[in-house]
This record gives structure tokens, sequence and C-alpha cells, in this order.
């Protein structure tokens, strides 16, 4: 109990200090931001996940100290609580998956589930930010991006003059285009980066317990993915109000649609993975898939449609039968 206690206070510790020296480093340094849950995650993951609960509600108070209570209270939200959730249901689900004789792996619906659940912070902040405008008489949510995304557009074009840099046509046409972006897509573009920051996290805390430890955390594999059914109905729901409504509802229905969608990309490179596992080529081929995604939105709407179809079809339990019958 002493040891685990320590180690709490050690893993908080190191979660604290992460965030603090990011947020007074260099641009460099300032990557450390994105590792602040990591120690939180390989503490949880290990098996401790209530400890790693108690890590990061020491490290919250340190930053509460230390910085402000508005870090502390992000830290919190952000960081402490979803990765104490999300390690206290894989390690449930773990649990029963070794009392029905498999070991260290889950079920094609545990894994859905935990990927789900990744999206349901931003969902809940999203809402929560739509909830606190509705009540506010001289401005909304709308009014807020814009005046944001015409803030960012104006200190890149002055940069741009500053560097003597001639804005032409097609650049003011792709200005105009980043600025309708981001007053329809930012919370669900900064809830995007999130999730994908905290999955990184999870895989790189459950390598590093294969890798130096006696550990067997959970084999989290995309191609393991069934997404439950709450997922594909706020998903469709969302994206038909994002399709017929405008202002406020309409730009909710729009970011929610898009944060949801990312739990259904998943998925859809789940099928990928399968697919390519007995080519030969699998490692070129997932390779050119990552790529085409960051450079094409359109790469990204297709595996989220072929997420869809393999929710109603079961696309990789056909791929895993033929593969068995082969």
């Amino acid at each position: 109990m002493r040891n685990n206690l320590l180690l709490a206070v050690g893993t908080g510790l190191l979660s604290a200090i992460l965030l603090m020296i990011a947020a007074s480093g260099s641009l460099t340094i300032t990557l450390l931001a994105y590792l602040t849950p990591l120690p939180l995650f390989i503490l949880g993951l290990s098996g401790k996940n209530h400890f790693a609960g108690v890590a990061g509600a020491l490290a919250a108070l340190l930053l509460f100290a230390a910085a402000t209570p508005m870090v502390a209270v992000v830290y919190f939200f952000l960081v402490v609580l979803p990765v104490t959730l999300f390690c206290d249901s894989a390690t449930q689900m773990r649990g029963r998956a070794n009392l029905h004789g498999t070991q260290a792996n889950l079920s094609s619906a545990s894994v859905g589930h935990l990927c789900a659940q990744i999206s349901i912070t931003p969902a809940l902040l999203l809402t929560m930010l739509f909830v606190y405008f509705l009540f506010q008489q001289n401005e909304n949510t709308q009014a807020l991006l814009s005046k944001t995304a015409e803030s960012i557009m104006v200190t890149y074009q002055n940069a741009l003059i500053e560097k003597n840099v001639a804005i032409s046509p097609e650049v003011g046409k792709q200005i105009v285009v980043i600025k309708n972006t981001l007053v329809n897509t930012a919370p669900a573009l900064i809830g995007i980066f999130w999730m994908t920051l905290f999955l990184i996290n999870a895989m790189i805390a459950r390598h590093v317990l294969n890798r130096f430890t006696q550990t067997f955390p959970i084999a989290f594999k995309l191609s393991q993915i069934e997404l439950p059914h709450w997922v594909i109905i706020t998903f469709i729901s969302s994206g038909l109000m994002a399709a017929v409504l405008d202002g406020e509802i309409g730009l909710y229905s729009t970011n929610l649609a898009a944060i949801i969608a990312f739990p259904i990309l998943l998925s859809g490179l789940g099928v990928i993975h399968l697919a390519t596992e007995k080519t030969g080529y699998k490692k070129t081929i997932l390779f050119s898939v990552y790529t085409i995604i960051l450079i094409s939105r359109w790469a990204a709407l297709l595996l989220i449609f072929i997420g869809m179809i393999d929710h109603f079809i079961k696309i990789k339990a056909k791929i895993v039968s033929r593969s068995a019958k082969s």
C-alpha cells in the first residue's frame, strides 16, 4: 500500500511537472505538454488504475497551488478524469475477459466501448459550451468562433505582409476557406486533436509496459473494434440535423457529428488493417493509408463510410471468418 501511494505521488508529480515545464519553455519543450497523460496511463494500465486517479488528483492540487486554478481545472477534466475512467474500464474489461479464459485480450465489443468512450469527453465539453451560450443574451457560439477566426486570419495576413509575401487572389480564397472551416468546425477540430493525443498516449503507455515491465496490458487493436449502437445513432442523427438546420443547433450538430465520427473512422481503419493482414505489404499499405488521411479529408470520409458499413454488415467478422477457413 505504501509503495503504491509513493508511486502515485511520483506519477502525479511527473505529470504536473511535464505540464509546467512545457508552459514555461520554448516551442520544442512545449511539446512535452502532449505527454502529460502518459505517466497516468502507464500507472493506470499497469493494473493500478485507482492509484492513477490518486496521482492525477495530486497533480491537479499541485497545479492549483503552483499555477492557477483554471489550469488545475482544465488538467483535471481533460487529463485526469478521462484517463482514470478509461483505465478503470480497461481494467474491468480485462478482468472479465480473464474469467472467460483469455489473456490480456478483449472482445470486439469491449474494444469498441473503449474506443467510443474516448469521444465522450469532447462531446460533453461541446455540449456544455453550447448550453452556456444558449443562456447568453448578447453573444452566441457562432459569433465567438467568427471573431476568433477573424483575429487568426488578420494575424496570418499581417505575418504574410511583414515577410513581403503578396496576397494573391488564390491565397485570398484559401484564407476565406480556412476561416469558414474554423467558424464551422473549430470545436470539433480541437476535440479530434485531443482524442488523437489521448489515443497516442495510451498506445505509448502500453508499449512501455510491454517493453520494460512484466505487466501485460490490454491488447487494443483497431481490427477488434465493434462500436456500440449509440455511436452510430448519434452520428446519423447529428448528421441529419446538421444538414437540415441552421444557426446554433446546426453548428452544434455539425461539430458533434465530426467528433462522434472519430471512433467510426478508427473502426474503418480496423477494416483496412484486417484486409491487409495477409497481403505481405501490410506496412507499406498502412503507411500509404495514414499518409493520405493526413493530406486528404476525402480519405477520412471514406474510412468513416467504411466504418459505418462495417457496423451493419460486419465486414471485419467476415474477413476473420474467411481467413480462418483458408
